[in-house]
């Protein structure tokens, strides 16, 4: 049962910071394109058992472990997980490497894909044009994702950076984090069946107003079983989130404790106790700090970006003449 005439946002919102550039497409690599297949090359004739060189000793600092295998010598190693993992955010990044199913199914789908490749490779599908340019932008991609990743480090803002920024954020918008008055409230709410619903809310409320529990009552007697598990409990809820008749009776009760009579809404017969009120208020900077030290530091590496693309773009050329032929092509 949602006594709110419409869903509660959060009251202070999350600005996100987009990093709306055109190398920003390259942070989303597609999982199909994860894993680039190796340049074909021509295929040489098998050299004599004489000429083969000898195999050098691997090297187990760097050769990397390999954890699954398939048909034909298909493997994949720690490093294709590590690489395919990198398309993560850090926290299930961290939380897949801590848990063996998880890495085992997903090698299990580099296995898939890398068996698929070969097989296409097989076909002559490497061949195609449009595979072949499909193969390069996936390259382009995972190379330009490694280039930001070092633009980004070389541009790491200092935490006193960071700060100083978070902070200009703060003060120069201070009514984003704007709390408005909230109040809280319990309820017993009985569905409208006729006057008899009506004589149990009053009969309740006798009770009530005799000393009884009303986190009991309302658990053992409330069809809004949401909030009579927690007694009644609706927590903190600012103007405007309830349906009027329930909105009018809470701001007409005075000090915590007070009860209302029964108040008739779409729901059924309510039978309300003020908790707690709460003034208007604006969160303090250290409450909001964490939240806005990420987003500075989003927005100064996405300066640094920016800066970027905007050195690489004066160079370029486009074939006006080119891109309108392709275009009337796609339209027809």
């Amino acid at each position: 049962m949602h006594l709110s005439k419409f869903s509660v946002f959060p009251l202070v919102r999350h600005r996100a910071l987009v990093l709306s550039l055109p190398l920003s497409f390259a942070l989303g690599l597609p999982a199909a394109l994860a894993q680039t297949p190796a340049k074909k090359v021509a295929p040489k004739a098998a050299p004599t058992a004489a000429a083969l060189p000898a195999p050098a000793a691997p090297n187990l600092a760097t050769t990397p472990a390999v954890v699954a295998r398939g048909p034909a010598g298909v493997v994949v190693t720690a490093n294709d997980l590590l690489a395919e993992l990198r398309r993560a955010p850090e926290a299930e990044r961290q939380a897949a490497l801590a848990r063996p199913e998880t890495l085992q199914q997903i090698a299990n789908n580099l296995l898939v894909r890398r068996v698929l490749a070969s097989e296409a490779e097989r076909d002559g599908l490497g061949a195609d044009p449009i595979v072949t340019a499909t193969l390069t932008i996936a390259r382009d991609r995972a190379l330009s994702d490694a280039r930001l990743a070092r633009l980004d480090a070389q541009n790491a803002p200092n935490d006193a950076a960071l700060d100083a920024y978070a902070r200009n954020v703060y003060q120069a918008n201070s009514a984003k984090f704007e709390v408005p008055a909230q109040t809280r409230a319990r309820h017993i709410l009985l569905d409208n069946n006729g006057p008899e619903s009506l004589q149990k809310a009053k009969d309740l409320l006798a009770q009530l107003r005799a000393g009884a529990s009303f986190e009991d009552l309302a658990k053992t007697n409330s069809t809004d079983t949401g909030s009579a598990a927690r007694g009644g409990d609706l927590g903190f809820f600012s103007a405007g989130q309830m349906v009027r008749p329930f909105e009018d009776a809470v701001n007409a009760l005075v000090k915590p404790g007070d009860l209302s009579e029964p108040v008739e809404s779409q729901f059924g017969f309510h039978i309300i106790r003020l908790e707690e009120r709460k003034e208007k208020s604006r969160q303090s900077y250290e409450e909001v700090r964490p939240r806005l030290l990420a987003e500075a530091r989003t927005a100064i590496l996405n300066e640094s970006r920016v800066v970027k693309v905007k050195d690489l773009s004066k160079d370029f050329v486009f074939e006006r003449a080119a891109i309108e032929a392709m275009s009337q092509t796609g339209a027809r």
